[in-house]
């Protein structure tokens, strides 16, 4: 856990030093507003940790550390603007605290210094060419998740491939980065990756079962959006594969309500149905599969158990998140 610490303040100090200011002040104020939030910063951990297992410099892994956390953050700006959603970790979302223009507009600048971070080291042409790849698989996935919201049928193999491309591959390149920094050969990359696959997978399914069953204080997002918003997520999925006929037609006529519908009635009335389906039991039995995919990626790195306890410490407490 030391050590976790001591990454986690090594990134918070960088982050701190980095100047954000800029003219004009609206488009750079969103910027500094998102980026110094108190997020999980999650992917520049797993940068980092990964950087640390193969003895690289950590000076050189701070770099695409911040790049990813600009990264990520620049999605969660575009992808509130489509969501509509007021609060992000607890706070006004951009859009909403100023305006859907300038969080476009700060959003796109700070695409561009992701990937200017992402150039600083010496494998700096290496970093941003896998930046650049991930950077489109999210636009695919993101594309995917709105196709959802209008399609008739989703089957749950094209979510699970919508949640690997909008969230689990940013995961898997964070770990990619760090090991391409230290100069890990191309097996331990590619083990690291499948890790990350599998890992991203888990914690968004825990997400999908978070945003219906979490204190909204401590997740810091509104209870049941999915839900409200008619989101296709796992658990709509499996219940609908659960259901009589009778509850099945219940549920597609409950997410084919408008928006503006008694939203705490229809997430009541949803929630009373999975909680009779078992839904949630059987989402965290896939996460359950994924864990142990993850465990065997791991496993499968051509390094000592010492050199992995970080990372394997750092996944396991991202298992037991409660937000």
């Amino acid at each position: 856990m030391e050590k976790i610490k001591q990454l986690q303040q090594d990134f918070a100090d960088f982050l701190a030093k980095t100047d954000f200011s800029g003219q004009p002040k609206e488009l750079y104020e969103p910027i500094a507003y998102t980026i110094l939030q108190s997020g999980k910063r999650l992917r520049p951990m797993l940068c980092l940790l990964a950087n640390e297992m193969f003895d690289g410099d950590e000076n050189e892994a701070l770099w695409p550390a911040l790049a990813l956390e600009t990264f990520h953050n620049f999605t969660l700006i575009h992808d509130d603007i489509m969501d509509k959603a007021p609060l992000r970790r607890g706070k006004e979302t951009v859009y909403q605290k100023w305006n859907a223009d300038i969080a476009i507009l700060s959003g796109d600048a700070m695409l561009a210094k992701a990937f200017q971070y992402a150039l600083q080291p010496k494998k700096g042409a290496e970093l941003a060419k896998q930046l650049g790849k991930v950077a489109i698989e999210i636009c695919e996935g993101q594309q995917m998740d709105l196709n959802f919201e209008t399609l008739g049928n989703v089957t749950i193999p094209e979510y699970l491939e919508m949640i690997r491309l909008k969230t689990a591959v940013l995961l898997a390149t964070a770990l990619q980065m760090g090991a391409t920094v230290a100069g890990a050969t191309n097996a331990d990359i590619q083990h690291l990756y499948d890790f990350g696959i599998n890992m991203g997978m888990s914690f968004q399914l825990q997400d999908d079962i978070l945003d219906l069953y979490s204190d909204v204080e401590v997740f810091g997002k509104r209870h049941g959006g999915d839900i409200a918003d008619n989101k296709k997520t796992y658990l709509y999925l499996k219940a609908l594969e659960l259901a009589s006929e009778k509850d099945r037609k219940r549920l597609e006529y409950l997410f084919n309500l408008r928006i503006d519908h008694d939203e705490e009635e229809k997430i009541e009335e949803v929630q009373a149905l999975y909680d009779r389906l078992h839904v949630k039991e059987a989402v965290e039995q896939v996460m359950l599969d994924f864990d142990r995919k993850a465990i065997e990626s791991l496993a499968a790195v051509s390094l000592s158990e010492e050199k992995k306890k970080h990372l394997r410490t750092y996944a396991e407490l991202l298992s037991g998140r409660k937000k």
